[in-house]
């Protein structure tokens, strides 16, 4: 293998063959409305990329579920001593319903993020297009360095 020392392309070709669960159609639950507005107030309604707002991109501000895709709730282990009680301890698990795991799922305050709408489902620089590793690097990337052809790395000064 030789040593890269310049910039260089990754091309990659991203093939995906889970399975996931069966569940009921996606609606916005009151938990989640909620818990929106509350994350949006405290996160400033900045995206956790790139710190822009809603009024700096044209778009609104979006809460992406996070790290607990919705569309997982039903394949999550929530019972006593699972490993998302040992990752959360802080959560309100006295009160938790394992029949209902959109009680966690839904709340922004714990699972979620707050996003642009090119850093949530933009080509080449969104979380649901890009792997995880590959998505994080631009939250951390010096500003104006070229991260694709549709993303110049711009961080809003908050």
């Amino acid at each position: 293998m030789s040593d890269v020392t310049q910039t260089h392309e990754e091309k990659n070709t991203l093939s995906v063959d889970v399975f996931i669960p069966g569940h009921d159609p996606r609606k916005a639950t009151a938990l989640f409305e909620k818990t929106r507005k509350h994350l949006i107030e405290r996160d400033g309604g900045r995206c956790y990329i790139c710190g822009c707002t809603a009024e700096e991109t044209g778009h609104p501000i979006e809460a992406h579920h996070y790290p607990i895709e919705r569309s997982f709730a039903e394949m999550v282990d929530w019972s006593e001593g699972s490993q998302i009680r040992k990752d959360f301890p802080n959560f309100g698990w006295g009160s938790f319903d394992e029949k209902d795991p959109y009680t966690f799922v839904d709340d922004m305050n714990v699972n979620g993020r707050l996003l642009c709408k090119a850093h949530h489902i933009g080509k080449d620089e969104g979380v649901h297009a890009l792997p995880e590793p590959v998505w994080l690097a631009q939250r951390y990337g010096k500003e104006g360095y070229k991260f694709s052809d549709v993303e110049i790395i711009h961080h809003e000064q908050v």
